[in-house]
């Protein structure tokens, strides 16, 4: 049997990259629209670094395609309004002994920030990501693409250690028999966290084979939060 593990490294083809998108809606409260580049400075500020992680090193390119999971696991905070449109800014990722990304979505007002962010904590949107960030790894087998499925789904009351953090879910998701693969070594786990500055939701994503660190989380949660009211549009 001939497949190729497309994420074994943890090079993922379908988690949130740390991108700049911004929230397109047609009904609602109106006012000033941030505009792209103010959206662009505003994601660049306040995104992970390499630097923010000791020993961690940038990964850079375009490895998300526009069909990708982290727009599906954004989506669910919409409820089935309309969609985000992604407008640049590019990726970043940082690769220790996890993968430790993060991600700026700029809505065109406050109103709408807070609207997707409520839809996240909502009992829909988070049954939502747990099944959108239980599929962060796939691979390719018999040229059928296959991926990792949730196995189970916790939130983490990791608010009460940072200030202004919503939502702290993590995931545990396991890929489907492969040759060669011990059982064990099926298991991912991915952290996902979010919370809202202003017309601006940040999120916080891990994923490794084990548990990324919580004090290490709740270290970097407070660098994003400290940066984002710093550069606060």
């Amino acid at each position: 049997m001939r497949h190729r593990i497309a994420a074994l490294s943890f090079v993922l083809v379908a988690l949130i990259a740390g991108g700049v998108t911004i929230a397109v809606a047609s009904s609602g409260s109106a006012s000033t629209k941030v505009t792209k580049a103010q959206a662009v400075a505003y994601a660049h500020a306040v995104n992970l670094r390499a630097s923010d992680l000791p020993g961690a090193t940038s990964l850079k390119g375009a490895i998300f395609g526009s069909e990708a999971v982290q727009y599906e696991a954004l989506k669910c905070g919409l409820q089935g309004r309309p969609g985000i449109v992604p407008v640049g800014g590019g990726e970043l990722w940082l690769a220790d002994r996890a993968q430790v990304g993060s991600i700026v979505v700029v809505a065109p007002s406050d109103y709408f920030a807070e609207v997707e962010i409520a839809g996240l904590e909502s009992r829909g949107g988070r049954t939502c990501l747990g099944r959108a960030l239980g599929r962060a790894l796939s691979f390719e087998r018999h040229h059928k693409s296959e991926s990792s499925h949730t196995v189970k789904v916790t939130v983490v009351p990791i608010g009460k250690y940072v200030v202004g953090v919503h939502l702290d879910i993590h995931v545990l998701a396991k890929l489907p028999p492969i040759e060669g693969v011990k059982p064990e070594a099926r298991y991912i786990n991915v952290d996902a966290a979010f919370f809202r500055v202003g017309p601006a939701d940040i999120a916080f994503f891990a994923l490794g084979a084990t548990r990324f660190p919580p004090a290490t989380e709740i270290q970097l949660l407070t660098l994003l939060h400290s940066r984002a009211e710093t550069h606060k549009l």
